[in-house]
């Protein structure tokens, strides 16, 4: 079950009457526009392509070399060569790979991944929550990896200070509770329609009768959770615009953080994709 984080009760209160909730983070832009000929140069980062399929999430195929190396781009699930999810990495964890592999959702590299001075694996790293590299590592000028490694991990400690500040300021709102109770009741009446969806594609005779007529229940009832979600998301938000907060604005240990990544965002543009 998809747990709703704090910081999505601010995106659900703006855009939930306009759209439904994407059921998975993966439905994002490639990480690259560039060619595939530019992604084999160690300067240019290797890029995904997004192919979207009707009926499902859109799918990403990875456009690099077959070997190289690359970052963490923000916190991200890694796996074993069997597909378990073994927890997560954080922003800035750098790794090299060995081959790449088709999954059911995306691309994966498989990767070894460097933790103080030993490199563990294999594991497997999604194409989406990477930026890679040709060549090795030891083959960049050391002063640059580390500015490089540096931008991805002062990213994800920007986010991660952000999101803290946001939980911290949304825990004051008077509907916080509620909005987030029947914003998670949403999502899982979406998992649950997408793995009824699943099931109905191998079942035949009666059983698939059945169970097309408790999907069309459970889509039926997805109507009620969603208007409750959406007047719930509603309250919220309209109480979070009348009461502003600055924790975000004035937040000293933020501003830390950005002027740090501001710096090194200077010396290594070129060498990071495009924000999306």
């Amino acid at each position: 079950m998809k747990q709703v984080p704090f910081l999505f009760l601010f995106l659900f209160a703006a855009h939930l009457a306009q759209a439904e909730i994407k059921r998975s983070s993966r439905n994002l832009e490639p990480l690259s526009k560039r060619s595939e000929t530019n992604a084999q140069s160690t300067d240019a980062p290797a890029p995904a392509q997004g192919e979207s399929v009707p009926g499902s999430e859109t799918k990403f195929s990875f456009l690099g070399p077959k070997t190289g190396w690359g970052l963490i781009k923000e916190t991200a699930s890694y796996y074993s060569p069997q597909g378990k999810n073994l927890g997560t990495l954080s922003a800035g964890t750098l790794f090299t790979y060995s081959d790449v592999k088709s999954s059911s959702r995306n691309s994966v590299l498989v990767s070894m991944v460097k933790h103080g001075d030993t490199w563990e694996g294999p594991y497997l790293l999604d194409c989406i929550d990477i930026v890679s590299y040709g060549g090795a590592p030891d083959q960049m000028d050391p002063g640059t990896l580390k500015d490089l490694t540096d931008y991805f991990v002062l990213k994800g400690k920007i986010q991660e200070r952000k999101t803290a500040l946001a939980d911290q300021v949304a825990a004051t709102n008077p509907y916080y509770k509620t909005a987030k109770q029947t914003a998670q009741a949403y999502q899982d009446s979406i998992d649950k329609a997408a793995e009824m969806q699943k099931q109905l594609g191998t079942l035949t005779g009666l059983r698939k009768a059945k169970a097309d007529d408790a999907l069309r229940s459970l889509k039926y009832e997805q109507a009620r959770i969603k208007q409750k979600a959406d007047q719930a998301a509603a309250a919220f938000k309209a109480w979070s615009e009348a009461h502003p907060s600055a924790a975000i604005a004035t937040d000293v240990q933020l501003k830390t953080l950005e002027q740090a990544f501001k710096t090194v965002s200077a010396k290594v543009s070129k060498l990071v994709p495009p924000e999306t």
